[in-house]
């Protein structure tokens, strides 16, 4: 505490014999004793004021960020950071498929449909497309062995 080396101790307690003799010197240890208690027990106390003045400090500034907090409007303030141009609000606010006029309204007719001639030896068009056999059972081959 008051950083004092054993040889500056030794002086110090050989100045209080002399000085205070033998007979007081126990009584005047008592009394040193008392005296840096009550300054130990003084300074933490003042400590423990201090921290719970900086602790209520502290609460104080938390209770007005969290006032402050309250009284903000969190959608402006998110709208103003994530799109403060507003170009996605316009984005999203766009509908996404041109709206079709409604048929009583003067549309023109669709053109005629052209019909197809196709040759008399065709034969008419299969649901199965590309050539493809049907589907089902495959057609037995006739065994021209069997036949003979």
């Amino acid at each position: 505490m008051f950083d004092l080396a054993w040889s500056e101790i030794a002086i110090i307690g050989l100045v209080a014999v002399l000085v205070l003799g033998p007979k007081e010197l126990p009584q005047a240890m008592r009394t040193m004793a008392k005296m840096m208690r009550k300054m130990r027990s003084l300074t933490s106390e003042l400590q423990g004021h201090m921290n719970e003045i900086v602790r209520e400090a502290e609460l104080d500034e938390v209770r007005q960020s969290i006032k402050k907090l309250s009284t903000t409007n969190l959608q402006a303030e998110l709208t103003k950071a994530v799109d403060p141009t507003g170009e996605i609000q316009s984005t999203l606010n766009k509908p996404l498929i041109e709206e079709a006029p409604l048929p009583s309204e003067s549309v023109p007719p669709p053109p005629p449909a052209v019909l197809e001639t196709q040759p008399a030896a065709a034969a008419p068009a299969d649901s199965n497309s590309g050539g493809l056999p049907p589907p089902g059972p495959a057609p037995k081959p006739e065994n021209p062995a069997a036949s003979a």
